[in-house]
């Protein structure tokens, strides 16, 4: 009885390839789901304590601070976050010189940023963002100076307490 030749050199070789492509594209399968549910990370170059306060997880990061949920990216010099007890993100607490937000879009004529002594941004369904003390916030066609602004990141909807900006037309 005749066997077939195996190349015993050749399993081996291509065994391992075979593991890291099935795992990189189960990897990227798993990326928008991931996304959806709220992914984020952060980052600081100085201390970090972690807490639990009224039945919040609390996490500071002091120092170079940057934390990022899906498209929103926030800096400053310090963060404060807030986890539930699902530890889900709730809020963060940005204070900088100054403390800076940013939102992503596949559309460059759709980023918005702004920046303020602190940012209070509430994750969830309804995503929130407040700048307090010398804020400023541009989106496409409106720029804002204010002592205070809130904007709701799902909606779109601004508003701000003593405030100067510019508007510019809007194309439908």
């Amino acid at each position: 009885m005749k066997y077939p030749a195996v190349n015993h050199d050749l399993v081996t070789r291509r065994l391992p390839l075979g593991l890291v492509v099935g795992m990189f594209l189960l990897g990227a399968a798993a990326l928008p789901a991931q996304e959806s549910a709220g992914s984020h990370e952060y980052r600081a170059d100085g201390e970090t304590t972690i807490e639990t306060v009224d039945g919040l997880r609390v996490i500071t990061l002091r120092d170079n601070v940057f934390v990022r949920q899906n498209a929103v990216e926030l800096t400053g010099n310090v963060a404060v976050l807030e986890y539930n007890l699902e530890n889900q993100l709730q809020k963060v607490t940005l204070t900088g010189t100054p403390a800076r937000f940013q939102q992503e879009s596949d559309n460059p004529s759709a980023a918005m940023s702004g920046y303020s002594d602190t940012i209070n941004y509430f994750a969830g369904l309804d995503s929130v963002v407040e700048f307090i003390g010398t804020a400023s916030f541009t989106q496409p066609g409106t720029s804002l100076l204010c002592a205070q602004i809130r904007h709701a990141i799902e909606t779109g909807a601004t508003s701000g307490q003593a405030c100067s900006g510019s508007l510019s037309p809007q194309t439908n």
